[in-house]
Protein backbone atom coordinates (compact mmCIF):
# COMPACT_ATOMS: atom_id res chain seq x y z
CA UNK A 1 0.00 0.00 0.00
CA UNK A 2 2.62 2.18 0.23
CA UNK A 3 4.42 1.64 -2.25
CA UNK A 4 1.05 2.35 -4.24
CA UNK A 5 1.16 6.19 -2.34
CA UNK A 6 4.84 6.79 -3.75
CA UNK A 7 3.93 6.00 -7.18
CA UNK A 8 0.79 7.93 -7.05
CA UNK A 9 2.90 10.98 -5.79
CA UNK A 10 5.62 10.82 -7.78
CA UNK A 11 2.99 11.14 -10.60
CA UNK A 12 1.37 14.00 -9.19
CA UNK A 13 4.91 16.07 -8.73
CA UNK A 14 5.68 15.07 -12.40
CA UNK A 15 2.63 16.29 -13.18
CA UNK A 16 3.30 19.42 -11.15
CA UNK A 17 6.70 19.64 -12.62
CA UNK A 18 5.58 18.96 -16.10
CA UNK A 19 3.33 21.73 -15.78
CA UNK A 20 5.93 24.38 -14.71
CA UNK A 21 8.27 23.42 -17.07
CA UNK A 22 5.89 24.04 -20.06
CA UNK A 23 4.43 21.27 -22.30
CA UNK A 24 3.97 23.07 -25.58
CA UNK A 25 6.93 22.32 -27.87
CA UNK A 26 9.31 21.68 -24.46
CA UNK A 27 10.33 18.19 -24.61
CA UNK A 28 11.82 18.01 -21.35
CA UNK A 29 7.79 18.63 -20.15
CA UNK A 30 6.83 16.25 -22.54
CA UNK A 31 9.45 14.03 -20.96
CA UNK A 32 8.20 14.62 -17.20
CA UNK A 33 4.79 14.22 -18.81
CA UNK A 34 5.17 10.61 -20.08
CA UNK A 35 6.97 10.00 -16.87
CA UNK A 36 3.49 10.81 -14.76
CA UNK A 37 1.90 8.66 -16.85
CA UNK A 38 4.62 5.66 -16.26
CA UNK A 39 4.15 6.49 -12.48
CA UNK A 40 0.57 6.31 -12.38
CA UNK A 41 0.60 3.17 -14.75
CA UNK A 42 3.12 1.40 -12.15
CA UNK A 43 0.75 2.52 -8.99
CA UNK A 44 -1.87 -0.19 -10.30
CA UNK A 45 1.04 -3.09 -11.79
CA UNK A 46 3.23 -3.04 -9.20
CA UNK A 47 2.73 -6.05 -7.20
CA UNK A 48 1.21 -8.11 -10.52
CA UNK A 49 3.52 -11.11 -10.68
CA UNK A 50 0.92 -13.00 -13.41
CA UNK A 51 2.22 -13.06 -16.92
CA UNK A 52 -1.45 -12.62 -17.93
CA UNK A 53 -2.49 -9.73 -16.28
CA UNK A 54 0.49 -8.01 -18.10
CA UNK A 55 -0.42 -9.42 -21.53
CA UNK A 56 -4.64 -8.09 -20.75
CA UNK A 57 -2.73 -5.05 -20.19
CA UNK A 58 -0.82 -4.40 -23.43
CA UNK A 59 -3.68 -5.63 -25.10
CA UNK A 60 -6.42 -3.51 -23.29
CA UNK A 61 -4.02 -0.25 -23.69
CA UNK A 62 -3.54 -1.17 -27.84
CA UNK A 63 -7.38 -1.17 -27.52
CA UNK A 64 -8.20 1.64 -25.14
CA UNK A 65 -5.77 4.13 -27.35
CA UNK A 66 -8.24 3.69 -30.63
CA UNK A 67 -11.42 4.30 -28.49
CA UNK A 68 -9.54 7.33 -26.87
CA UNK A 69 -8.78 8.54 -30.15
CA UNK A 70 -12.62 8.27 -31.47
CA UNK A 71 -13.56 9.40 -28.15
CA UNK A 72 -11.58 12.47 -28.25
CA UNK A 73 -12.33 13.38 -32.00
CA UNK A 74 -16.14 12.81 -31.51
CA UNK A 75 -16.31 15.05 -28.22
CA UNK A 76 -14.39 17.75 -30.35
CA UNK A 77 -16.65 17.90 -33.01
CA UNK A 78 -19.28 17.52 -30.75
CA UNK A 79 -18.14 20.72 -28.97
CA UNK A 80 -17.48 22.87 -32.15
CA UNK A 81 -20.86 21.46 -33.46
CA UNK A 82 -22.86 23.02 -30.51
CA UNK A 83 -21.26 25.22 -29.27
CA UNK A 84 -24.44 27.51 -29.47
CA UNK A 85 -25.11 25.54 -26.02
CA UNK A 86 -21.98 26.60 -23.65
CA UNK A 87 -22.25 24.47 -20.79
CA UNK A 88 -22.60 20.93 -23.32
CA UNK A 89 -20.00 22.17 -24.81
CA UNK A 90 -17.50 22.54 -21.99
CA UNK A 91 -18.70 19.03 -20.70
CA UNK A 92 -17.67 17.62 -24.75
CA UNK A 93 -14.43 19.99 -24.55
CA UNK A 94 -13.05 18.87 -21.41
CA UNK A 95 -14.15 15.08 -22.36
CA UNK A 96 -12.11 15.82 -25.16
CA UNK A 97 -9.23 16.50 -23.49
CA UNK A 98 -9.54 13.59 -21.31
CA UNK A 99 -9.62 11.46 -23.98
CA UNK A 100 -7.00 13.11 -25.89
CA UNK A 101 -4.52 12.63 -23.11
CA UNK A 102 -5.19 9.50 -22.26
CA UNK A 103 -4.76 8.15 -25.46
CA UNK A 104 -1.48 10.15 -25.82
CA UNK A 105 0.58 9.30 -22.30
CA UNK A 106 -1.50 7.19 -20.89
CA UNK A 107 -2.25 4.96 -22.94
CA UNK A 108 1.53 4.23 -24.61
CA UNK A 109 2.89 3.98 -20.80
CA UNK A 110 0.18 0.75 -19.97
CA UNK A 111 1.01 -0.53 -23.35
CA UNK A 112 5.11 -0.06 -22.56
CA UNK A 113 4.59 -1.46 -19.00
CA UNK A 114 2.45 -4.44 -20.02
CA UNK A 115 4.57 -5.74 -22.73
CA UNK A 116 7.81 -5.46 -20.31
CA UNK A 117 6.08 -6.84 -17.51
CA UNK A 118 4.79 -9.64 -19.61
CA UNK A 119 8.22 -10.30 -20.87
CA UNK A 120 9.62 -10.30 -17.56
CA UNK A 121 7.01 -12.44 -15.82
CA UNK A 122 6.77 -15.07 -18.65
CA UNK A 123 10.56 -14.97 -18.39
CA UNK A 124 10.91 -15.46 -14.50
CA UNK A 125 8.07 -18.45 -14.85
CA UNK A 126 9.95 -19.80 -17.51
CA UNK A 127 13.15 -19.63 -15.53
CA UNK A 128 11.73 -21.08 -12.35
CA UNK A 129 9.56 -23.96 -13.92
CA UNK A 130 6.17 -22.61 -12.54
Amino acid sequence: MKSTVYFLLAAGILTLAASLVGISDSPPGIALLYGAGLMSVLAVVHRWKQPKRFGILFLGSVAAFFIMVIVHNFAEVGADRISHLPALAVVLSGLSVVGFVIAVIVCPMAGVVGALGWVATAGRQIRNGT
